[in-house]
């Protein structure tokens, strides 16, 4: 059996164990003194100024509520000096320390980047109780009834361990959520960047700042179909590594009736592979931050000077309780405050009347058909998968020790700090 064990692995990478990245120091490697060469830096234009520092989250979903509220709070920190934060399965960074610089640099821009699943699409399972050993596959109906479940369509009572009975109608949804908690997280958060003790470089809305990434230009967006299976197997294996108490099981008949008068009233299935393949999207949201002009990097104003070993003050701070909300709702794996079986509402019960009190009748496929009342379960479960990145990157140039002190005497409207 292949191990999935992969999934979820908590893994950071800093910059004592990437490999080099070319930074450019200010002054494009001229020797310091040179005032022409310093002067041809700021003149330069802004795409063409290099990425000093990154770092880089990936989050795959679902995560805890535990970890979501611990992570996504009132404040998000992706400059944090931690490798481990709750939720975040790997950390990207070319900081040897997340968030301290190793030389002064000359910052020009930075870069809020939100990238998501290239692709979305849904199809309807069960949830059945996660087994500890081996079983047979359970057979998954597209619709059971309350009498298909006490009838024996799944097995007489003694073989349901061995063959156990849905616990829930499930639908499975790869993409779809990754992308709202994405739209929610910037336009929940604002984007705040303090320099010194309370220099305040820019107090935007995250949304006007970043830069989403859409894959969905007109060369690439599109449908197909994919074979469902495969993600499948990598949300089952994630739900697990998450404590999950169920598990995701795909269509595999459908229902076409029912025989037999009422206690006895059981259901007629047929195998199918139907829903074998998923219709999905490719692409989605596109949006790119006022703030950016059309870009990925949102430039500054005027050049704002960081220095070594002082750690960078980037935070989003929550400004919007109700795309907050959204986006935890998006993330977790109990769809909190939803709850992990979604009831259309809060005062209904997840199983539907029965006949004598206003539930619905089917006519049986027996020689001589009778009517019996059927009631089904209302609820949901949704299971969500797919990888969100969150990235801040700064645009800007070396400044080694000679260049500061010579900016120091000869540019000192480049050691300013600008405020907002």
């Amino acid at each position: 059996m292949a191990n999935s064990s992969i999934i979820g692995r908590k893994t950071a990478k800093f910059g004592d164990s990437q490999e080099k990245v070319r930074r450019v120091p200010f002054g494009l490697g001229a020797a310091p003194g040179t005032l022409g060469a310093a002067e041809k830096c700021l003149r330069c234009s802004f795409g063409n100024i290099p990425v000093i520092e990154e770092v880089v989250w990936t989050i795959p979903l679902p995560i805890t509520s535990e970890e979501a509220t611990s992570t996504f709070g009132d404040t998000v920190n992706l400059l944090s000096g931690s490798s481990a934060v709750p939720g975040v399965a790997s950390i990207d960074s070319t900081f040897l320390i997340n968030g301290i610089l190793q030389t002064d640099i000359l910052a020009q821009g930075i870069g809020v980047h939100i990238f998501c699943e290239p692709m979305s699409f849904s199809t309807i399972g069960n949830a059945f109780l996660a087994p500890n050993t081996m079983i047979a596959a359970p057979p998954s109906p597209d619709v059971f009834t309350v009498n298909d479940v006490t009838g024996g369509a799944f097995g007489v009572l003694p073989t349901i361990a061995a063959n156990p009975v849905p616990s829930a109608p499930a639908v499975l949804e790869w993409g779809a959520d990754v992308w709202r908690a994405g739209w929610n997280f910037i336009n929940a958060y604002q984007f705040q960047w303090k320099t010194n003790q309370r220099e305040l470089v820019l107090n935007e809305l995250a949304a006007d700042v970043s830069y989403f990434g859409s894959f969905a230009d007109a060369e690439a967006a599109g449908t197909s179909e994919v074979p469902i299976i495969e993600f499948v197997a990598a949300v089952n294996a994630m739900y697990r590594s998450r404590g999950s108490a169920s598990v995701f099981v795909p269509v595999s008949h459908r229902r076409v009736g029912s025989v037999g008068a009422a206690p006895g009233n059981v259901g007629v299935f047929h195998p199918t592979r139907d829903f074998d393949l998923a219709p999905v999207t490719w692409g989605g949201l596109r949006w790119q931050g006022y703030g950016c002009k059309g870009q990925m990097y949102r430039p500054i104003e005027s050049p704002c000077f960081l220095e070594r070993g002082i750690p960078i003050g980037m935070l989003f701070v929550v400004q919007d309780a109700v795309h907050h909300a959204a986006m935890l709702e998006a993330l977790t794996i109990t769809n909190d405050p939803l709850g992990t079986n979604i009831s259309p509402d809060s005062n209904m019960s997840c199983i539907q009347a029965t006949a004598l009190t206003g539930g619905m009748l089917e006519q049986t496929l027996d020689a001589a058909p009778v009517l019996v009342s059927q009631a089904v379960n209302v609820c949901r479960e949704v299971f969500k998968g797919g990888v969100l990145k969150l990235g801040i990157k700064i645009k800007g140039w070396e400044m080694p020790g000679g260049w500061k002190a010579f900016c120091q005497t000869n540019l000192p409207q480049v050691m300013s700090i600008p405020t907002t």
